[in-house]
Order: C-alpha cells, then structure tokens, then sequence
C-alpha cells in the first residue's frame, strides 16, 4: 500500500522535539553571550555604514553613541544620507509622487551628459527647474546634500540655485561659486548667514559636478569630489512653508546647461541598542570625512550597573 503525503503524528513531535532543543540552546548561547563582543560587533556595523556613506557619496559622515535614559540600553546610530528627489529632465520622466514633479523652463538639450539636460531659450521667462519644496517635502533641518551636472559656456556673474531663504549658489564674473546659507540658531531664536567662496573658477565647456552640502557644522562646496571652499555653518538653514527651489531663474543670466539635480538629505539610521551590561557615563561621537577617513575616535568607557545605579 503507498504510504500517504505528509508528516506522522510521531514525525511531527520529533521534529517539534529538535526545534526545542535548539531554540533552548540558542537562547542560553545568547545569554552568555559576552557584552563586549556584542558591542564590538554593533560599532563594527555603524561604522562601517557610515565609512561607505562618507566614500561613496564624498560627504562627511559620523556616527553617535548616546546613554540610555534612567538606566536604560544606551544606543547607537550613523548617520546616513537619504535621497529624496532627482529630476533628470527626460521626456514624459514619470514621478512616483506628485510633490516630486518640477515645473520645467528653458529647452529640452538632448545631448546632456547622461541623456537630456535643459538649457535657456532665447528670451528666458521661467527658471529651468521650479520645484514647490516646503520642509513637509524637504526637511533640510538635519543637513542635506545637493548635487547638480553643469556645463557652462562662458564665465560672468549669474545664479544657479536658490532655495529663500536657506540657501542660493551664484558665480561671480570670473567664474568663481559661492554657496550662501542663513541659519537659524538653538531654540529657534536668531539667524545668521555662512558663506562658502570657492578662489578657483568653474571649467568652461566641460562637463562638471557641484555639490552644495552642510551638515549642521560646514557648508562646503565641492566640485567633482574635490573641496573648493568651506565655511563654519552651525545651525538647521532656515525654511518657510511656502520655499521655492529654482534652478538657474529667469534672471539668472546663464550660458549653458543643467543635467541631473539630487536633493539628498542627513538622517539617522535606526537605533541599535547596547548591551544592558554595558552603561554609557557620557555621548560619544565618531566622525569620518568626506574621503572615509576617521576624523575623530574618541575611547568609549562604560560604568557597571552597580556605578550607574
């Protein structure tokens, strides 16, 4: 007689039985497990995380340890760069969110560096790119990162970017860039203004890419990956709930052409918890530089439950 598809009755406690077992056995490894090896391996991974960030997207990183409250697990995050919209000028480009589609200006170039770019008309009338960006759609409180394709025909005083009242990127007439950001202070109170003037003019008739960044300590301005200018910027840039981010407006007075613009954005990755047998006395902060290389390495101490008690 051929035996029936599927498990016994006897099968079926057997194999209840293994699991069993080794769910126990699991958990007792667990528990002996030593907390310093777990921690070990926690930074391992946050840093490591935040190396990448910082190496493949040329934008200082760090990661931050911070105490447990009353007691608790401190924890541990890096901190990351989210990409929350890209516009690359292609015919009929699909958005998957209404609040990410620009208004366009100027005309289609088709020869841009990665396919379609937008370049001025003869009588220019709008900017090239108009986006809505209020800070429900782009927090920039954290920091943020914007990086735009350039090519331009000649050198003279023009804008390229502005986002009132946080940020606008100009040149002046011999082709030098400066990023301005008005910051507003702790609490709310106060705002100032941070200037990043690169002494190095922008290539002509070449395909460059520029990056805007601040991350709550530097504005910085790089072109191509490599720094042209850096200013001290402490502080979140200061957004309404009406901002307008323009790319080269109608006065801008531009030669050339605009390819992929990137709006990238600081947040912190999830919490990892610390072991509960490891209390942190102080925050800790572990910081790379825009190349990956570690900037600061502080040595951690932990108190015992019996110190923290």
């Amino acid at each position: 007689m051929a035996r029936s598809q599927g498990f016994t009755l006897l099968e079926l406690l057997v194999v209840i039985g293994v699991l069993s077992v080794l769910m126990g056995l699991s958990i007792g490894h667990l528990q002996k497990t030593d907390p310093q090896a777990l921690y070990d391996s926690i930074m391992a991974g946050e840093l490591r995380a935040a190396q990448l960030t910082a190496r493949s997207e040329g934008v200082p990183t760090e990661v931050l340890l911070r105490p447990g409250p009353d007691g608790a697990p401190g924890t541990v995050q890096s901190r990351l760069l989210q990409p929350v919209a890209a516009f690359h000028f292609e015919p009929n480009e699909a958005v998957l969110d209404e609040t990410l589609r620009p208004m366009l200006g100027g005309e289609d170039k088709p020869a841009g560096r990665f396919g379609h770019a937008r370049t001025p008309g003869l009588e220019p009338k709008t900017a090239l790119l108009r986006w809505q960006a209020p800070p429900a759609v782009l927090d920039l409180a954290s920091g943020f990162v914007v990086r735009f394709d350039l090519w331009l025909e000649s050198s003279k005083a023009m804008t390229l970017l502005r986002l009132p009242p946080a940020l606008e990127l100009v040149v002046d007439a011999e082709g030098r860039p400066r990023a301005q950001m008005r910051l507003v202070g702790a609490g709310g109170t106060g705002t100032t203004l941070a200037s990043a003037t690169s002494e190095l003019p922008l290539p002509l008739r070449q395909w460059c890419t520029l990056d805007i960044g601040c991350d709550g300590r530097q504005l910085w301005l790089t072109l191509d990956g490599r720094e042209l200018a850096q200013a001290t910027a402490e502080g979140a840039p200061q957004q309404n709930e009406d901002s307008v981010f323009e790319v080269v407006p109608p006065e801008g007075a531009f030669e050339g052409a605009i390819d992929e613009v990137r709006w990238f954005v600081y947040a912190f990755a999830p919490p990892q918890l610390l072991p509960i047998e490891l209390l942190l006395k102080q925050p800790y902060r572990f910081a790379f530089n825009a190349r990956g290389e570690a900037i600061e390495q502080p040595t951690v101490r932990f108190q015992s439950a019996e110190e923290g008690s």
